[in-house]
């Protein structure tokens, strides 16, 4: 059975109290965000990290604050996160670097999960997601996966927003419109 944890943009621009679009929210997921990938990487699990990452011309830009500048501090993975890919778990980790809201846009991602027409590899069984923001790319990403019929995991102790009206309607909507597994 293959089961991969993506990990939503868990970056210093939204995680570090200096980052741009940084939360509180964001700060309190890390430690539950921390564990399930030690888990996940325990079991054999694949993780993917996914990386917002945008040129300074972002038309994105006239939406938030520039943010998760390609080759930027803000960019990065943030710390607690980055000191667990070790040589050992190399193989298991994979990142994605989006401009979007969805992982799968203009990326990588569904080629990796197996869910392309190619199909080089093998097809996930289910995926569990954490990370920022509940409501934009985490919200996005797993529609896609819906659409998809990906079985798919949130955990609430593990995603986090900005706005907290709208991370407690996406959960929600994840879990009535969507049908995902909301925990």
């Amino acid at each position: 059975m293959r089961r991969v944890l993506i990990v939503v943009d868990m970056q210093n621009d939204f995680v570090d109290k200096e980052g741009v679009l940084a939360s509180e929210a964001a700060r309190e997921i890390v430690p539950f965000v921390r564990e399930r990938v030690q888990k996940a990487l325990g079991a054999g699990d694949e993780v993917v990290f996914t990386l917002d990452t945008h040129r300074e011309d972002d038309e994105e830009f006239q939406k938030f604050a520039p943010h998760c500048l390609r080759g930027s501090w803000g960019q990065e993975l943030i710390p607690d996160l980055k000191d667990l890919v070790t040589g050992d778990v190399a193989d298991r980790v994979h990142f994605v670097e989006k401009n979007r809201y969805s992982a799968f846009f203009g990326t990588d991602l569904e080629d990796f999960l197996g869910l392309g027409e190619s199909n080089q590899r093998e097809a996930v069984d289910k995926v569990e997601i954490v990370g920022v923001c509940t409501n934009i790319c985490c919200y996005f990403t797993a529609e896609e996966l819906a659409n998809r019929d990906v079985p798919t995991r949130v955990y609430e102790k593990g995603v986090a927003s900005f706005d907290e009206a709208a991370h407690k309607f996406a959960l929600e909507q994840m879990k009535s419109v969507l049908g995902l597994e909301v925990v």
